[in-house]
């Protein structure tokens, strides 16, 4: 129903009718509409970390690895545009959902900080960590909105960049 008419047009009753359930059923596993979409953004994150987790292994990741890894993030943003779409929208107008993904991120670092030395100086240094925060932040928008206008690349500038300033960031903060 949310990918049908979005989240804020789509009602409790027309997830019912769709989903084939009654109200108390609905009601007895979510308290609204916004529950679903927790949920969802739950069963999602295991498709999601496998991705992050092959930039976490990534040794000492140059240009071209970068820009490897920041097509498949772009493609796994194309493979999952409903639910990127949604929760990324539903983040912008629930503030629940907002901090559950702010802390998704934070968990992300964490991960990351396991492999790689850049992020692991987030840790250590308040600077470095909002400078993380905003780079995958800024990396997640940019693919969103390039899916959600159905933007092609054919010449790799958008992974470039995404890529560039990755290696920049790994640079600046690889060794602290």
């Amino acid at each position: 129903m949310f990918s049908e008419r979005g989240y804020v047009a789509s009602s409790i009753e027309q997830i019912l009718v769709k989903a084939g359930v009654s109200r108390a059923a609905f009601y007895s596993h979510f308290d609204g509409k916004l529950a679903v979409v927790i949920a969802i953004a739950e069963d999602f994150e295991p498709a999601w970390k496998p991705v992050f987790r092959h930039l976490a292994e990534l040794c000492n990741p140059q240009l071209p690895e970068l820009m490897a890894w920041t097509a498949g993030y772009l493609n796994f943003h194309r493979s999952n545009v409903e639910t990127c779409t949604l929760l990324t929208q539903v983040a912008a107008l629930e503030e629940q959902l907002y901090r559950k993904i702010s802390l998704q991120r934070d968990a992300l670092i964490d991960m990351l900080a396991e492999l790689q030395p850049a992020f692991a100086a987030a840790k250590q240094d308040s600077d470095v960590m909002l400078e993380a925060q905003i780079l995958l932040l800024g990396i997640d928008q940019t693919c969103f909105h390039l899916v959600r206008q159905h933007l092609r690349d054919p010449g790799d500038t958008a992974t470039r960049i995404m890529a560039s300033q990755m290696r920049h960031f790994f640079q600046r903060n690889g060794n602290r």
